[in-house]
């Protein structure tokens, strides 16, 4: 009878080991676990596509170049593709966009349109950087423009980044923060590509051309999937930790009416 009583006794104590309360824990911790890796594994895989994007840029930079005005470049499937453009540089139509950087110094980028040959149509040309005085910002460091019919070796790049900024900036307004193709071209009623012609080479003229590599963000990708594979691992730790805590305690409890009861002799 002594028996019995004590076996219902530890059962009845294992049971609230494990109540709503901490089946309730546990579903949240299955959840937490399974959301950060879930987490973690689309990091990874936005990782490996950028991966593959940067191969396919390598290849696309190493390809025959393309014509541009012949070819029919799509700036989607053809971006940092090599490519060539001939004609004559509109220079009363250059554009600096201020605050640029290259080798930690600040300065601009130079933009010219380019006339292409045989065409009434313009391929914006960023062709370089200078360098910014800061005594007096509209004094431009000189460099040399070709004259006449030329040819321009590039990659074919998107338009640049528009930066944040708290006023708006005339069409015509030379010194600029940023620019948009479509409104520059209707300013100057002239066709322009949707792309930019990003010059490539040193030509000593006088503009830097040490362009950045193309950020995808690699490293980036692969952090933040450290970061969730990491909470999921300690989410897993702590589960296994209360599990085996609310285990351990079940079963102490179950052993100890078994010490404190009387056996029948």
């Amino acid at each position: 009878m002594d028996k019995q009583i004590t076996s219902e006794f530890s059962a009845a104590k294992a049971e609230k080991a494990f109540g709503p309360k901490e089946l309730l824990i546990i579903i949240l911790g299955l959840v937490v676990i399974g959301v950060t890796m879930s987490l973690g594994f689309w990091q990874l895989g936005r990782a490996h596509q950028k991966e593959a994007l940067n191969q396919q840029m390598d290849q696309r930079e190493k390809a025959h170049p393309l014509q541009v005005g012949q070819a029919g470049i799509d700036l989607g499937s053809d971006v940092w593709r090599r490519a060539r453009a001939t004609g004559e540089f509109a220079s009363q139509w250059t554009i600096y966009l201020q605050n640029r950087q290259q080798d930690e110094q600040t300065g601009f980028w130079v933009l010219t349109p380019l006339k292409l040959a045989g065409s009434d149509r313009y391929v914006m040309v960023l062709r370089g950087w200078i360098p910014r005085n800061f005594q007096a910002m509209n004094l431009l460091a000189p460099y040399q423009t070709p004259q006449g019919l030329t040819t321009i070796d590039g990659l074919i790049a998107p338009p640049p980044s528009e930066w944040f900024s708290f006023f708006p900036e005339p069409p015509g307004q030379v010194i600029r923060q940023n620019v948009n193709l479509s409104k520059y071209a209707a300013f100057h009623h002239i066709e322009l590509l949707p792309y930019v012609l990003r010059q490539s080479g040193d030509l000593k003229d006088g503009l830097g051309r040490q362009w950045p590599a193309a950020n995808t963000g690699i490293g980036t990708n692969y952090g933040y999937a450290a970061q969730w594979f990491g909470m999921s691992a300690t989410g897993v730790v702590l589960l296994l930790y209360f599990l085996y805590r609310r285990l351990r305690k079940a079963r102490t409890l179950g052993e100890a009416p078994d010490q404190a009861m009387p056996r029948a002799s």
